[in-house]
């Protein structure tokens, strides 16, 4: 008597549990890099911010040194010791390299708060970065800064902020550029 044959299974083919295995398995390493890759993206982000505050502090050198040691005069309300004529970021230093692109933070383009950053002590409209020269500390054998054309301090350039981000956006953290051209967080 011959037994009943049964289908060989094709061993190109696979079954339906061994498909919804390797997608649960794909499904759980996505959700477990998920927050690497986010971490990465914010580090990033952090990243090019301080780029472009890095260029606007370069953009700021080069025009001290083409005036006299003069600081731009930046538009925002909250210094008013600047002229009326007195231009924004791009407006001051868009001959130095300065766009509309560079004064935004990536960070806070992403979460779609740089427009908001014209509020009421900063009117630099579309700005992530507020324009507020602060002298850490003077020194009598230092550069002479000129701050505007009559008002002068000596200082050492390592510790004069000109820009940060309104907000603290990255990690809790703002990024400073310096009068020297460095960045750090704060």
């Amino acid at each position: 008597m011959k037994k009943p044959s049964l289908r060989k299974r094709s061993l190109s083919s696979f079954t339906l549990v061994e498909l919804l295995v390797v997608m649960a398995i794909i499904a759980l390493l996505v959700g477990i890099s998920q927050p690497a890759f986010q971490g990465a993206i914010n580090t990033a982000r952090s990243i090019k911010c301080a780029a472009n505050l890095r260029s606007i502090g370069m953009a700021v050198t080069t025009y001290a040194t083409d005036n006299n040691n003069t600081l731009p005069q930046i538009d925002q309300a909250a210094l008013p010791i600047y002229t009326p004529t007195a231009q924004g970021l791009v407006g001051a230093l868009g001959p130095y390299g300065i766009t509309s692109n560079v004064i935004l933070c990536p960070t806070d383009v992403a979460q779609g708060s740089a427009a908001a950053c014209n509020n009421a002590s900063y009117p630099n409209p579309g700005s992530s970065y507020e324009w507020d020269p602060v002298f850490d500390n003077e020194v009598v054998n230092a550069p002479t800064v000129y701050i505007t054309p009559t008002i002068k301090r000596m200082v050492t350039p390592s510790h004069v902020r000109l820009a940060m981000d309104f907000n603290r956006l990255h990690h809790g953290k703002s990024n400073v550029v310096y009068l020297d051209g460095h960045v750090s967080q704060h």
